[in-house]
C-alpha cells in the first residue's frame, strides 16, 4: 500500500511539475488541407527576445501537434497558409484540440479539451469584437513612445469633448466587460485566471485610450485634472497580466505619460526608471524597466544608462529580465565611444581586398546606404561633397552597400561618380558585415579615429557640422 501511495504522489508531482513547467500541448485537425504546414507564434518581445515560433507538419491525416514551454497565460497565433490566421488564448498545463476546415480557417475552429471553453468563449467575444487591423490604426509619438489607436477612436477623440468621449469610452468597456459576466455565470467551466485576461482585455483598453486622450488633447479639449482619475480604477500593478499585451502596452505608456507631464529634467528614459521604481513592483515592475534600460540604451550613449543599468541588474530578482538587459548593454559596449572598431575584410568596386587594417592610423567614415533608401541617397550625396571641402587627406570615406543587385550597386557607383572606397554588401540586411557593426536601418554610420576606436558622432550630419567635426580629428 505505501508503495502505490508513493507512486501515485510521484506520478502527481511529475504531472504538477510538467503544469508548473508550463508544458501545453495544441493538436488538432485541419480538413481539406492543401499547405501542409501550420505555425505556432507566442510573442516573448516584452522580455527582450524574438518571437516563438513553432512549427509542424501536417500529417497523413491532416493532424497537427505542438508541445510547447508556455510560462504564461496568454493569446497566441496560429497560423496556417498564406491565410489563414487565428488567435488562441493558452495556459500552462493546457491540453487544447482545434478542428477546422483550411477554407474557412478562424471562422470554422471548434475547440475541446482543457482550455476549450476559453476558447470557445473567446471566439464569440472575437466574432463580436474583432481585432483592428494595423491598416486601419494610427500612430502617434509622444515622449518616447508610439500610441497606437484604431482610427475610429481616434475619430472619437477628435470629435468629442472630454465628458463625451468618457461617456462614450464607458459604454466601451461596459459592453465588453458585460459579455464576459454573462459568459462566466452561464458558463462555469470558464477558468478563472481566462476570465481574469479578457476583462483585463476590456479594462486596459479602455484605460488605454483614455490615456491617449488626456495626453493627445489635455490642453486643446482643456482636459481638467479630474479626467485621469479613471486611473484609480484599475490595479496598476498586477503579475497576472504580464503576458496580456494590452496590460503592458498600459503601463508603459502611463509610466511615459507620467514622465513628461511632470515636466521633469534629465534623461526621459531615467527619469522614467525612476517612477517605474517608485511606482510598481514585481515582475510588472522588472519588465517595466528593462524594457526602458533596452530603449535607453539603443537611443543614448551608453554613460548616460549606466547607473540604473547597474541598479537594475544588481537588484533585480528576475532574471529572465536581467539577461535581456545584459544582452543590449554588452551589444552597446561593443560599439560605444571608445570601443574598437572590428575589423573586415572585403572586396571594393576594383576587385581589390580591403581591410580596415589597411587604414590604420587615419580616421575613418564608414557608411551603409542602398539607391532604394531614399534618406540614404541624400546622405551620400551630402557626404561626397564633405569629401569635396575636406582641406586634410587623412579622412578615409568607406561606403557599404546594401544594394539588391550588384550590377545596380557598381552603375549608381558610377553615375553618382562617387569618390572614397566602395565595398558591396552581398545579403543586403542579412550580410556579415551589417551583423558585425549591428547595422538595424540605414542610413546608418560610424566614425573611427586614428586608434581605431568608435568617436561620439555629432549631433547633426549636415556639410558644415560634419565637414567641421571631421577636420578637428
Amino acid at each position: 500500500m505505501r508503495i502505490f501511495i508513493l507512486t501515485v504522489l510521484i506520478f502527481a508531482s511529475q504531472i504538477l511539475y510538467a503544469q508548473n513547467e508550463g508544458n501545453t500541448q495544441v493538436k488538432g485537425t485541419v480538413t481539406g488541407a492543401k499547405w501542409k504546414q501550420i505555425t505556432l507564434k507566442i510573442d516573448k518581445q516584452y522580455q527582450g527576445k524574438e518571437q516563438e515560433v513553432y512549427k509542424t507538419e501536417l500529417n497523413g491525416n491532416n493532424e497537427f501537434t505542438f508541445i510547447i514551454p508556455l510560462e504564461k497565460a496568454q493569446f497566441v497565433a496560429l497560423v496556417y497558409g498564406p491565410s489563414g490566421f487565428a488567435k488562441i488564448y493558452l495556459e500552462p498545463g493546457d491540453d487544447l484540440k482545434i478542428d477546422c476546415q483550411a477554407g474557412n480557417f478562424q471562422k470554422s475552429m471548434y475547440f475541446s479539451g482543457i482550455g476549450g471553453p476559453n476558447n470557445r468563449m473567446f471566439k464569440s467575444y472575437h466574432d463580436r469584437y474583432p481585432e483592428v487591423s494595423k491598416f486601419k490604426t494610427r500612430q502617434y509619438k509622444e515622449g518616447t513612445v508610439r500610441y497606437e489607436l484604431p482610427v475610429t477612436i481616434d475619430a472619437k477623440m477628435q470629435l468629442n469633448h472630454p465628458a463625451s468621449f468618457t461617456s462614450i469610452m464607458r459604454q466601451y468597456k461596459q459592453e465588453r466587460i458585460s459579455m464576459v459576466e454573462s459568459y462566466a455565470r452561464n458558463f462555469t467551466d470558464l477558468s478563472p485566471m481566462f476570465i481574469k485576461q479578457m476583462k483585463a482585455n476590456a479594462e486596459y483598453e479602455w484605460a488605454y485610450y483614455m490615456l491617449i486622450y488626456g495626453y493627445l488633447y489635455g490642453e486643446k479639449k482643456q482636459v481638467e485634472p479630474d479626467f485621469f482619475d479613471f486611473i484609480y480604477e484599475l490595479v496598476i500593478c498586477d503579475d497576472d497580466l504580464i503576458g496580456n499585451e494590452k496590460y503592458r502596452r498600459f503601463v508603459r505608456g502611463f509610466v511615459n505619460y507620467q514622465f513628461f507631464q511632470q515636466k521633469k529634467e534629465g534623461d526621459a528614459y531615467v527619469g522614467q526608471y525612476e517612477i517605474a521604481k517608485k511606482m510598481f513592483y514585481g515582475e510588472t515592475q522588472a519588465y517595466i524597466q528593462s524594457e526602458l534600460i533596452r530603449e535607453g540604451l539603443k537611443n543614448n550613449e551608453m554613460y548616460v544608462m549606466l547607473d540604473v543599468y547597474h541598479d537594475f541588474v544588481t537588484n533585480t530578482q528576475y532574471d529572465t529580465y536581467a539577461h535581456t538587459a545584459t544582452d543590449v548593454f554588452y551589444t552597446k559596449n561593443r560599439y560605444a565611444v571608445g570601443s574598437q572598431a572590428p575589423s573586415f575584410t572585403m572586396t571594393d568596386i576594383y576587385g581589390n581586398p580591403v581591410s580596415l587594417y589597411d587604414y590604420a592610423g587615419k580616421v575613418i567614415y564608414i557608411d551603409f546606404w542602398a539607391t532604394w533608401c531614399r534618406p540614404c541617397v541624400s546622405k551620400i550625396e551630402m557626404t561626397k561633397t564633405v569629401q569635396s571641402r575636406l582641406s586634410r587627406n587623412d579622412v578615409v570615406f568607406i561606403h557599404v552597400s546594401l544594394e539588391k543587385s550588384e550590377a545596380r550597386w557598381k552603375d549608381s557607383v558610377k553615375f553618382r561618380n562617387l569618390a572614397g572606397v566602395h565595398l558591396y554588401a552581398e545579403g543586403g540586411m542579412e550580410s556579415e558585415i551589417v551583423s558585425t557593426y549591428n547595422v538595424k536601418t540605414i542610413p546608418e554610420y560610424f566614425i573611427i579615429d586614428r586608434n581605431g576606436a568608435f568617436v561620439k558622432k555629432p549631433g547633426k550630419t549636415d556639410v558644415m557640422t560634419l565637414t567641421a567635426f571631421l577636420e578637428k580629428l
